[in-house]
């Protein structure tokens, strides 16, 4: 990569090189993060206060001091306060000037200001005991939580640019207006602004809105296991392994991309770091293996934009779906599942058709990793396909610690440099802190937990009491100490990653606010209504251009909060009232909807943001990178719309399981598999052979498109086009050449 590329990537992430006093202070705050979010939130103090409770040791109730950690909304404006702070460390004032390493006086200054104003409504809940809610509010009050806003507002501006921040000012000025022109029968002065005032503080509400509770409770420890994963080295693991088994193919590299992203989109849930992450190394291999600079660029960011998509870690995004909607994460992962598998899918077809058009070959045995070295390590990767199954069983916080105990004794176990006894040693305490807490809760006359409860909450607490004792050994014996520094290193970088997210929920939280008490959202349903003139189609249309739009510039977390609150309604208004749909199937299908289109803002332009990272790897033309990436990320198009007309694609909503909900099920994947062939037959121009007719290639594309209702007709029509293009036209010599 060139200096200049270098430059631009920095820019884009925009964060300062943290050294002396600055980084000391921010791994104080990461800590401090940690331990509030791990001890109090996910209550770690409560858990090993009850195990010993049922031991028969009875302890002081320390899990309990101070008393407003133990609360959740002050720790969630505690936290948030934090991250402000650390935000105003991290990202200089502009990211135009450079170098830009120091820490200047007045961000210390404002980091300070941030947090006191997010003790706010600490004080408040402290003063009245409960949840902050005004019944007359002073000119302090009003002040207080337009400063905090605008605190939020210009954090949020460092961490992500100026358009998210700018579009919550334009919501905020638009709800005090509407405040004050729509005062409550006779209120008047300043008591006019009360509502928006409680808006802006009340639990589930504006700055402490259900969004960033979700990322205080869920998101935080999801986004620790993925850095402390990739400290272990589970990334590169994963390229290498990956690497190993499908680098001779065909376009090899390419196909690497495609498989290491999905897996790694499992840890990372985030475009553009998925894109930095894998796109450092396989965009310069898909290159020389032959594939032209705009179109490596574009395989990158498409195949890392589905690692949102792809379960069982998606994002901040489908925790906060999983709250909108009101079901547990495990049934957003389950219904993810087959769209995310055919996404992928779809994305080594593309790619494999791309590779056999140019006449790529694969890698020689030579430049590939060993998989005969690389399958001993397996276990690297086993906590991703563990948390996985665990999710399905028990809550998302026990089944993240599962993972993590589970990385913990893999990593003893890779401790090469250790001594064995040591190691042996270790990995075998590690999996006591398991089956004592089990056996404690399963043996204990006064214990009142079921068994999966109790292994959930034995799990949990080995996750726990694992990071620790790595993390202090490490300290204390030399053999250990990488693993030390990774859990340091862990917590630093996972206060990096959580600022941009929780910030983005933080303003879309205030947005959506405003959005419900303003009612605008029923007025944007009636346009929405009005322009698809009663169609499905054309509601779907709209929607998913309005949320490419919403989505540009908009991290996905923040896009999916705003759309679901002014689309997704109108969407489950209309399947529900007029085409029947019962009212869970359609909000899970009406909010994956808009899920994937916010998503699709990353890879198509005019800004298309992961596809310009793909482009700077790739030293290529960002325009051509972002239309390259836009038809191989065509499945991203095409599968919000066919879990709308087919639910049963989501599994979740299928309410039995008979031989017709099978048959339907079967008739949708293999209806979506014909889609993907035809369109990337008529995209690429290969089928068995070159397409050499462009009449034919567009026939191919136009057919999966209208394909996308499932109409047997078009379906029909499609199928009978590939088989054409595959057996029988390279025949006749018309329009293929023979492959």
């Amino acid at each position: 990569m060139t200096e200049k590329n270098v430059n631009i990537i920095i820019k884009l992430i925009g964060q300062r090189k943290l050294t002396g006093l600055p980084a000391r202070l921010f791994v104080a705050i990461a800590l401090l993060v940690a331990f509030i979010e791990i001890f109090y939130v996910l209550q770690f103090g409560r858990t090993i206060y009850e195990v010993f409770r049922l031991a028969g040791i009875e302890l002081p109730k320390f899990y309990d001091f101070p008393y407003f950690l133990s609360q959740l909304y002050p720790s969630t404006a505690v936290i948030v306060g934090l991250i402000v702070a650390a935000a105003f460390i991290l990202y200089p004032l502009s990211r135009e000037k450079g170098p830009y390493d120091r820490v200047p006086l007045y961000d210390y200054i404002l980091a300070l200001i941030g947090l006191a104003l997010a003790s706010y409504p600490v004080i408040i809940y402290l003063i009245q005991g409960a949840e902050p809610y005004l019944a007359e509010i002073s000119l302090v009050d009003l002040a207080a939580v337009i400063l905090f806003t605008l605190f939020v507002a210009e954090a949020t501006r460092r961490a992500l640019g100026r358009i998210l921040p700018a579009i919550m000012l334009v919501f905020v000025a638009y709800g005090l207006i509407f405040t004050y022109l729509n005062p409550p029968f006779g209120v008047e002065g300043l008591q006019v602004f009360r509502r928006f005032v409680n808006s802006m503080i009340s639990q589930n509400q504006g700055l402490m809105g259900i969004p960033v509770t979700v990322m205080v409770t869920y998101v935080f420890i999801f986004l620790f296991f993925s850095s402390f994963l990739d400290r272990l080295g589970a990334g590169r693991y994963i390229t290498d392994l990956m690497m190993a088994i499908f680098g001779r193919r065909p376009g090899g590299p390419a196909k690497v991309a495609v498989v290491a992203s999905a897996f790694m989109g499992t840890i990372s849930g985030s475009s553009v770091a998925n894109t930095l992450t894998t796109g450092t190394f396989t965009i310069p291999a898909m290159k020389r293996a032959g594939f032209p600079p705009e179109v490596a660029g574009a395989i990158e960011p498409v195949a890392s934009t589905g690692g949102q998509l792809m379960p069982p870690i998606m994002g901040a995004a489908a925790f906060i779906m999983a709250e909108f909607i009101g079901v547990p994460y495990s049934t957003i992962v389950i219904a993810a599942l087959l769209p995310a598998i055919l996404y992928f899918y779809s994305i080594y077809v593309f790619v494999d058709r791309e590779a056999r058009a140019r006449g790529l070959r694969g890698l020689s045995p030579e430049e590939l990793p060993s998989l005969r070295q690389l399958l001993p390590r397996i276990y690297l990767i086993l906590p991703i396909p563990l948390i996985l199954v665990a999710l399905l069983a028990l809550e998302p916080q026990q089944a993240v610690m599962a993972g993590l105990i589970a990385a913990v004794i893999g990593a003893v176990i890779d401790s090469r440099g250790a001594r064995p006894a040591l190691r042996a040693a270790l990995a075998l305490a590690l999996t006591l802190t398991v089956v004592v807490p089990f056996l404690v809760y399963t043996l204990s006359p006064e214990s009142t937990v079921s068994t999966l409860t109790a292994l959930g909450n034995s799990l949990f607490l080995a996750g726990g009491l694992g990071i620790i004792a790595i993390f202090v050994l490490g300290r204390l014996v030399r053999d250990f100490r990488h693993l030390s520094d990774a859990v340091l290193e862990a917590v630093v970088v996972t206060l990096k990653n959580s600022i941009p997210v929780f910030l983005a929920a933080a303003t879309a939280s205030v947005i959506q606010s405003i959005i419900e008490f303003t009612k605008l959202g029923v007025l944007l349903s009636d346009v929405l209504l009005t322009l698809s003139f009663g169609i499905l189609v054309l509601l779907l249309v709209f929607t998913g251009l309005f949320s490419i739009i919403l989505g540009m510039g908009v991290p996905t977390t923040a896009n999916y909060i705003i759309t679901a609150t002014l689309l997704a309604p109108t969407l489950v208004g209309f399947l529900v009232d007029q085409l029947g749909y019962d009212d869970f199937t359609a909000r899970i299908a009406s909010h994956m909807f808009v899920f994937y289109y916010g998503i699709i803002a990353d890879i198509t332009p005019p800004v298309a943001l992961a596809a310009f990272v793909g482009a700077v790897l790739a030293g290529a033309d960002f325009w051509k990178t972002a239309i390259n990436a836009t038809k191989f990320g065509f499945a991203k198009y095409i599968l919000p719309f066919i879990f709308v007309f087919s639910p049963s694609l989501l599994i979740v909503t299928v309410n039995e399981w008979n031989l017709e909900a099978a048959a339907r099920l079967l008739y949708t994947v293999a209806a979506v598999i014909v889609i993907i062939h035809a369109a990337a037959a008529g995209f690429v121009g290969w089928a068995s052979g070159r397409i050499t007719d462009i009449r034919l290639r567009m026939l191919l594309v136009a057919l999966s498109i209208a394909s996308i209702t499932l109409h047997p007709l078009p379906l029909a029509l499609t199928l009978a086009a590939l088989a054409a293009v595959h057996f029988v036209l390279p025949r006749l010599g018309w329009g293929v050449e023979r492959g």
